[in-house]
């Protein structure tokens, strides 16, 4: 039954990367969905499109930015900005949603990253040019 279990896992898998083409946002999001929608923020954070909104439409979503910053890892024409919504929540932690742009100024990541724990990436871009 573990080896059925297995090969349904990967077929999902690769059913789910061929459909999203160049980027794997759908497939993220799927995994991560049950996780992060539980927040209103992050239910408007998960409508954004990946690879296709701009700053106005992340704006409408989300509203003005905590805080934006321009922080080049790699390479400064490769980056653009990046946005992040501060998340007050009811046990008195908190949580950022943080939204980064390409330099094209449109979405190429937005992920969810807790006081504590792990950060959860919700979509992101695959860029094919610039990968490590």
């Amino acid at each position: 039954m573990t080896r059925i279990s297995l090969i349904v896992l990967g077929v999902l898998a690769l059913t789910a990367f061929s459909a999203t083409q160049d980027t794997v946002s759908g497939f993220v999001t799927w995994l991560c969905t049950s996780e992060v929608a539980q927040d209103p923020q992050m239910k408007q954070a998960l409508k954004i499109e990946i690879g296709n909104a701009t700053h106005g439409d992340v704006e409408r979503l989300l509203g003005k930015p905590w805080r934006t910053s321009n922080v080049a890892d790699c390479e400064a024409e490769q980056y653009g900005e990046v946005w992040e919504y501060q998340v007050d929540e009811a046990n008195g932690t908190f949580f950022r949603v943080h939204v980064a742009f390409n330099d094209k100024g449109k979405v190429s990541l937005v992920a969810k990253i807790p006081q504590r724990g792990k950060p959860v990436v919700v979509g992101y871009l695959v860029d094919k040019a610039h990968q490590h």
